[in-house]
């Protein structure tokens, strides 16, 4: 099986420049190969006024391509804002004419970090991605040393990319360059991180009926592979969180997930790394208390003595009927409430991999949307 292609994650996307609130998670690859608005980008090409460009491209949904935020507003931290990155920067080339950008295109693309090279708005210029540690602290510090790399190449960057949450209009070429196995970028010199102190041990209440449950999640994290230790981190301690505010877990249970990674990684892990680590941690919980959840009752199976608890959870009032709902048709295309196309859409709310196939299926045959109202099919 091919491995995955770095363009494939999700991004938020806002309903043009002006929006700062109420984004929506899209795939980056549907968004990419899109010609939704092929018709109105066109008749921006052709305005020889900037300021006309500038005041129509506006309109036009846009995506942050570095994450996933739950709103764009300059008065919100980044770290209330930002909910992951995605590992991947951009790079924006301006006011080139037609010779250069062919030629600044043709070169740019024998670059291994290259992941994706097209067309701006506008059509006078170059934007990309490459792919980056995902790491919102340092996405400037890489930024500055990607500005200076390509200096050396004779080419000027625009630097508002060094904002995380930069945004980047709709755009399309259809000649567009992909790299999928994109290697990241990783010319960056990291500053000294101050020593990050382990914390405090908490005394524990006695054993409760949750014990069980906090071993299975503590030794699922214990059991995180290389490569998905920090994703998974983030994710089992969301899932902790959510137990808490669902009844079934004392909230102790973050300073012992604390402990177990300090336990084992607090003497290879450098000050930097445990700091960050102990935030997707900490962060994770905090978002997880938000959405109460309840397992699911243990399946009496046998694994080396101990009760295996199942990874899914049930989650309470989310319902995927009201997205369905808000999906409808225009020119032969399914539309979302949002006025961009459904198919960019990974439906990242609905955590239940069949109801994200139904959506999917949905979408290509709306026929089902009829039958599962017709039916009351579930």
């Amino acid at each position: 099986m091919p491995n995955k292609s770095v363009l494939d994650v999700e991004v938020s996307c806002f309903k043009n420049y002006w929006e700062e609130k109420n984004p929506r998670n899209v795939n980056l690859m549907a968004w990419l190969t899109s010609t939704k608005y092929k018709d109105k980008v066109d008749a921006i090409r052709a305005i020889d006024d900037k300021a006309k460009r500038d005041e129509i491209k506006a309109t036009l949904p846009a995506i942050t391509p570095s994450g996933l935020f739950l709103t764009r507003e300059t008065k919100v931290p980044l770290q209330e804002k930002l909910i992951s990155h995605s590992g991947l920067i951009q790079i924006d080339v301006d006011n080139l004419d037609e010779g250069d950008l062919e030629h600044i295109k043709k070169d740019l693309q024998t670059l291994d970090e290259i992941a994706y090279l097209g067309k701006s708005v506008s059509g006078r210029g170059l934007w990309g991605l490459i792919p980056i540690p995902p790491d919102p602290e340092y996405h400037r510090d890489y930024f500055d040393n990607l500005y200076k790399t390509f200096e050396l190449l004779g080419i000027t960057l625009d630097k508002k990319p060094k904002n995380v949450v930069s945004l980047r209009g709709y755009s399309y070429d259809l000649e567009g360059y992909f790299n999928h196995s994109a290697i990241p970028f990783l010319n960056k010199t990291r500053p000294i991180a101050k020593p990050n102190p382990k914390p405090v041990r908490t005394e524990r209440s006695e054993a409760t009926s949750s014990k069980g449950l906090e071993d299975w999640i503590v030794r699922e994290m214990e059991n995180l592979t290389v490569g998905d230790r920090h994703a998974g981190r983030l994710k089992l301690a969301r899932q902790a969180g959510g137990f808490v505010a669902g009844g079934s877990m004392d909230s102790l249970i973050l300073e012992r997930l604390i402990e177990s990674y300090l336990g084992q990684y607090g003497s290879f892990d450098t000050s930097h790394t445990q700091a960050k680590e102990i935030k997707a941690i900490r962060d994770g919980f905090e978002n997880g208390k938000l959405f109460a959840l309840y397992p699911k009752e243990p399946e009496s199976q046998r694994t080396n003595q101990t009760t295996v608890y199942p990874v899914k959870v049930e989650i309470k009032n989310v319902l995927h009927e009201d997205y369905i709902s808000q999906l409808y048709f225009e020119n032969g295309m399914l539309m979302n409430e949002m006025d961009y196309p459904a198919d960019w859409d990974l439906v990242g709310s609905y955590t239940e991999q069949k109801t994200k196939d139904f959506i999917r299926m949905s979408i290509r045959n709306p026929l089902l949307i009829e039958l599962r109202k017709q039916f009351d099919l579930v």
